[in-house]
């Protein structure tokens, strides 16, 4: 009878932590949305990644990929930190001898494309990496929910598009060091006026030459260079 007793209290014992194991897994583990998982893995396509910056970026829990962070309580992505490993203002007339993480081998615009899917970004930095000379695609300005845009360091060339004035929730935009001042603005500058709750404009390096003097009457802390 003991034999049985002590048999019996074994299993559940055993049971009880397999049941606690298992409850546990399912509270704690989580996948971001397929869809998003999807979209970041037709961003990672866009790019030669000779540093394996993008490494980590398989599996379903793409929450645990590096750079990626997703909101705890909905499993949304809302954080791409995606800087490259040379910092911020170390160069800015020898950016062609650097070595960015990223190297863009697609088009521009898929990559855009790819970061649209994201309905929830708000903090995307992709700075330090290598866009090829590319323009800025005016397609970021529809990503409206954006808080954070770091495109410095990135070697986008031409004109800035005006479509960025459609981020009305930016808090902080930099576009500075950008291809040898090739990364210009023009008399349609009025879009700045626009991002209404911006707090911080870096435009260093950014060639105004053709911009309007009211560019400087824009009520917000900036950097710049003429």
């Amino acid at each position: 009878m003991r034999e049985t007793f002590r048999a019996m209290l074994v299993l559940v014992i055993v049971l009880f932590f397999e049941a606690a194991e298992l409850c546990s897994s399912r509270n704690t583990s989580f996948s971001c949305i397929e869809r998003e998982r999807e979209a970041l893995l037709k961003f990672k396509l866009c790019f030669h990644d000779p540093s394996r910056m993008l490494s980590s970026w398989r599996g379903n829990d793409c929450c645990e990929w590096r750079g990626v962070g997703c909101d705890k309580n909905n499993q949304y992505v809302v954080s791409l930190q995606l800087r490259g490993s040379v910092p911020d203002r170390l160069y800015s007339h020898f950016i062609d001898d650097q070595q960015p993480q990223l190297y863009l081998i697609d088009h521009v615009e898929e990559v855009v494309s790819s970061l649209l899917k994201l309905r929830h970004l708000e903090h995307l930095d992709l700075s330090n990496n290598n866009f090829s000379g590319n323009l800025i695609p005016p397609s970021f300005g529809s990503m409206k929910q954006l808080r954070f845009l770091n495109l410095s360091y990135t070697q986008f060339k031409g004109r800035i598009p005006s479509e960025l004035g459609n981020l009305t929730r930016l808090h902080v935009l930099d576009l500075s060091h950008n291809y040898y001042g090739r990364l210009k603005v023009d008399d349609d500058i009025q879009w700045i006026s626009r991002l209404s709750s911006l707090q911080q404009l870096d435009m260093s390096g950014v060639n105004l030459n053709h911009a309007s003097s009211n560019l400087f009457q824009q009520p917000i802390e900036w950097e710049y260079s003429r």
